[in-house]
């Protein structure tokens, strides 16, 4: 997160009667598909990255170059949160973007989440989203057609998510090796039902991802 940020008043006063749902998940799990699926409110953070070829301006993000108007609206407190990302770009979500009440849903990294539950909101419920496999996940991810360098930052906080979602237990694993069960799983949470064996099969499986993810770091 941005070091000494602060929401102004009337932000933190808009949110205390939200449910928000936390999306999270490596690039490449298939976040954007899932909340396109859930149909909730959703709120575009506004992003410096690029846009890629099937992202719509609004729709997706608020993709913005207007560097020094984002600094007004930081100075200003207009951000619920403001934060640099794994690829060295800004992302934030404006108090204006989230419903007066009921429920939205985000996707944000895993490094901000303890953040995000001090914000105020009226409930947070963190689901992370796993791909099926590292083969598939790689083929996901390279679709994504980023830069070496990116590419490295992205595995690096793909990483730190996986180590996060498997020390943290507020926070649900769900599988995404369909989509309409995985729609499935998230809605279920939603309404307060957890399903054990799932979790604990989606649990086995992210210790399976990680420790793919480190022998092609080298790590072990």
């Amino acid at each position: 997160m941005v070091k000494n940020y602060r929401p102004a008043d009337d932000v933190v006063k808009k949110i205390k009667n939200l449910k928000i749902l936390i999306i999270i998940g490596p690039s490449g799990a298939g976040k954007t598909t899932l909340i396109k699926n859930l149909g909730l409110p959703y709120i575009p953070s506004d992003i410096t990255r690029k846009r890629r070829p099937e992202e719509k301006e609004g729709e997706d993000y608020f993709f913005r170059e207007d560097y020094s108007k984002i600094l007004d609206d930081m100075r200003a407190g207009r951000f619920v949160q403001a934060a640099v990302g794994p690829g060295g770009d800004f992302y934030s979500t404006k108090g204006a973007a989230y419903p007066e009440s009921g429920v939205a849903t985000m996707a944000v990294v895993a490094d901000v989440v303890p953040i995000f539950r001090q914000l105020g909101f009226g409930q947070t419920i963190s689901v992370f989203i796993l791909p099926p496999t590292y083969k598939e996940w790689m083929r996901r991810i390279h679709d994504h057609k980023t830069t070496d360098e990116q590419m490295e930052k992205r595995l690096a906080e793909a990483e730190r998510s996986f180590k996060f979602a498997l020390g943290d237990s507020q926070t649900h694993l769900v599988l995404n090796d369909n989509i309409s069960d995985c729609t499935s799983r998230v809605e279920d949470l939603l309404g307060g039902k957890v399903d054990e064996a799932k979790e604990q099969e989606a649990h086995i499986i992210c210790h399976q991802l990680l420790e793919c993810l480190q022998n092609r770091h080298g790590l072990l």
